[in-house]
This record gives C-alpha cells, structure tokens and sequence, in this order.
C-alpha cells in the first residue's frame, strides 16, 4: 500500500489469493462462458459479474474475457479472449455452440465408445495444451 499526497491510501490487492487463483477463472467466467453460448448479451445481461471479472483480470495482466475496449460488433467476449484457456469456460475446451456443449458434457472419460472422443476434444482444447 502506499499513501498518495492527499492522504487517501491505495492498496494493491494480492494477486495469489483464492479469490483470484481459483474463483474468477473457475467460476465467475464458467457463468459468463454459458450465458455467451446461451446467446445472452453479457454487457446487458450480465453487466456485474462482468464488471468483477474484467477488474480483477486487469490486475492479474490477464484476458479471461474482452475488456470493454476491445468488444466490437461481432466479437465474442468469452470465446476472442487471449487467456480464456486459462478458466473452466466451456469455451476454454474448444466448445463454441450449445450442441457442442451437449456432447461435451455426455463424454464420459472412462467409456471406451467416447474414450477417443474426448482424448480429441480434451486434447485439442487450450486448457490441456498448458499442461
């Protein structure tokens, strides 16, 4: 922290938190990636938790969704992010329509029938290319 010339204090929050760590990219940015390919408006629709998650990435220095001057017609807030693969979106596992999110979500790792299906799906998303 440190006191400015008019007395008021800024604070730097810690970045390593939980908060931080786990909660934006696995839970505010799974809601605001369902509601995206749901077809909501998330500027609209959605205007808090988008709020939340677009300070708290500017202070990690990361992207899980567009920052507002970045949005343009046409653009996808989730899905055109730079770091998006770093959160538990759906779209972070390649999937971009609801019907992909239907068969996304009836893989079933451990069926041999779907056992190559999702090796390719996991394989192919960004968030298993970190590892």
């Amino acid at each position: 922290s440190s006191r400015q010339e008019d007395g008021t204090i800024q604070i730097k929050p810690n970045t390593q938190t939980r908060f931080f760590t786990d909660d934006t990219q696995h839970g505010l940015c799974i809601v605001l990636g369902l509601a995206e390919l749901l077809g909501f408006d998330l500027e609209r629709d959605m205007p808090q938790a988008l709020y939340v998650v677009r300070r708290l990435q500017k202070w990690m220095k990361k992207e899980f969704v567009l920052p507002q001057e970045k949005v343009t017609a046409g653009s996808k807030i989730v899905s055109d992010a730079k770091d998006v693969s770093e959160t538990s979106a759906p779209q972070a596992f390649g999937v971009k329509t609801v019907q992909e999110l239907k068969r996304f979500l009836q893989l079933d790792v451990f069926s041999e029938t779907h056992e190559l299906n999702a090796e390719g799906v996991l394989k192919n998303s960004g968030l298993m290319a970190r590892l």
